[in-house]
């Protein structure tokens, strides 16, 4: 995009390469970074910013120019001239008045102040737009206002990206630009899709100074990369369902989907083969099907050549979504918030459900149902490659002779407990419960007769020698074939119960 094509209300300016390398300087000299701020303010992660007590915290040992960022930038304090000067010098003083980031003060124009939010993320420095008015008026928000990247979604959105090599990635419904900030350290291509001319222009200023390699595009959806292929689609979509005046990084459509689906439903056409989609988002699942099974659907004649993972957070009411939007502050009346829960129903909503859902374009044929998971918070990129390497593995041709003769072993994290009840004056198991615990948590309670089978498994038999073997010993129930015996480790290999070496 053109930085020009910004609406003019924008308090940025896309200054010169040596202006951002100044003040870019000027921050890492004054450890004004996410890492040094959380130390010093007691936090977990950046998310935390807004219950930091800032009475209670003293700043007179830290370093000057890192008071003055936190104080100017962070907490959108005005600070005088003549001290922002002393704090910076006149060079980088100038650079940040040029860039947009400083101005006079309207009610002291001695003062400076920021009328932006710049803050450390991930790493980076972003900027954003603020959640009050810079010089104490009251403050009406922008339509098209630039989200923050420090909110706990975001970060956990981040976490959820792939580190490694990407080839070319984009990062749709992109806003400051913090997603493909995020991939520019892997991706040989990293571009951000935004509908609104204020969020392009944003990520363009975050990319210059971060001097990291982003193409920033403004568009609905995938129009601005019409006939384009991308290894690696990512997006943390809108996902409120709109009811009044819209707010464009927000709202989501009818039911809060809209966007999801427009997404899901441009992958044949703009993800390659062999690549993956990751939308952190709240959707729907219905009377009918799951959510992870209407997103398979919207993929249309495409389906097959896709694997579907939805690792899911935490589920939603459908009265506990409207009364959430009710107190994050959008001015729903008890009657509009009663017409809303009715609508949602209407539609067939069964329930929500928040989490992240991963879309791999398979390199081989075969059909395997959608699958969701559990995913704790600290579930990351990582947990999903690992998942869906191992279900690439079960379209090769031949899987199931190899699976027969693989050997596989106990995952070192599992756990198998035992819930033993009084029977006869004695204690009898009568419950046994396989558990495994990480990114992506896990439990299986076999029938008891499954538990000798499945002990049998230490790693130098094959599958095929260890059924035979516990059917020589008579320990299997009739009708038990080596097939559902093969179905059974696939499927504790599936969730990490076991663990197994893949053929190359």
């Amino acid at each position: 995009m053109s930085a020009a094509a910004a609406s003019t209300n924008v308090p940025l300016r896309i200054g010169r390469p040596d202006e951002f390398a100044s003040v870019r300087n000027f921050f890492q000299q004054s450890s004004f970074d996410d890492v040094t701020l959380c130390r010093l303010l007691g936090m977990d992660d950046m998310s935390d910013l807004g219950r930091v007590q800032w009475d209670e915290i003293n700043m007179d040992t830290w370093q000057a120019s890192l008071r003055w960022c936190v104080q100017v930038f962070v907490r959108g304090l005005p600070a005088s001239g003549k001290e922002s000067r002393r704090a910076c010098g006149d060079a980088v003083f100038a650079a940040f008045q040029s860039l947009g980031l400083l101005r006079p003060a309207k009610k002291d124009t001695t003062s400076v102040l920021c009328p932006v939010w710049v803050y450390p993320a991930d790493g980076f420095i972003v900027v954003s737009d603020r959640r009050d008015d810079p010089d104490g008026d009251p403050y009406n928000p922008p339509e098209d206002v630039v989200f923050p990247a420090i909110y706990a979604g975001t970060l956990r959105f981040l976490r959820l990206l792939p580190q490694d090599g990407a080839g070319e990635a984009l990062d749709l419904c992109g806003g400051s630009g913090i997603g493909a900030l995020r991939l520019s350290r892997s991706a040989s291509v990293a571009a951000t899709a935004d509908l609104t001319e204020r969020s392009a222009f944003f990520a363009e200023f975050n990319g210059r100074l971060n001097n990291a390699s982003v193409t920033s595009l403004c568009g609905d959806l995938y129009t601005p990369v019409a006939g384009r292929q991308f290894d690696l689609i990512t997006a943390h979509p809108p996902f409120v369902p709109a009811t009044g005046p819209n707010m464009v990084y927000r709202d989501g459509g009818d039911t809060g989907e809209e966007v999801t689906r427009r997404i899901i439903e441009g992958l044949p056409a703009h993800l390659r083969k062999g690549g993956t989609c990751v939308i952190l988002c709240v959707a729907r699942d219905t009377k009918e099907k799951t959510f992870e099974q209407r997103a398979y659907d919207w993929l249309g004649a495409a389906a097959s050549e896709f694997d579907v993972v939805f690792g899911l957070e935490k589920v939603l009411s459908v009265d506990g979504v409207v009364e959430s939007m009710r107190k994050r502050g959008q001015q729903i009346a008890v009657e509009e918030a009663q017409e809303l829960s009715r609508r949602l129903r209407s539609l067939g909503t069964h329930q929500f459900v928040y989490g992240a859902l991963v879309l791999r374009r398979c390199t081989e044929a075969g059909v395997q149902p959608p699958l969701r998971v559990h995913l704790s918070p600290g579930g990351s990129a990582e947990d999903f490659q690992r998942l869906l390497a191992w279900r690439s593995h079960c379209r090769k041709p031949g899987f199931r002779k190899w699976l027969i003769t693989s050997r596989p072993r106990f995952s070192p994290e599992l756990e198998l407990t035992a819930r033993h009840t009084v029977q006869d004056r004695a204690l009898v198991p009568a419950e046994f419960v396989f558990s495994i615990q990480g990114g992506i948590p896990a439990a299986l309670r076999p029938d008891p007769w499954v538990v000798p089978l499945i002990a049998r498994i230490e790693g130098n038999r094959s599958v095929e020698e260890i059924f035979e073997a516990a059917r020589s010993a008579d320990e299997l129930p009739q009708g038990f074939t080596l097939d559902a015996f093969a179905d059974l480790v696939r499927g504790m290999i599936e969730r990490r119960f076991l663990a197994v070496d893949l053929q190359p």
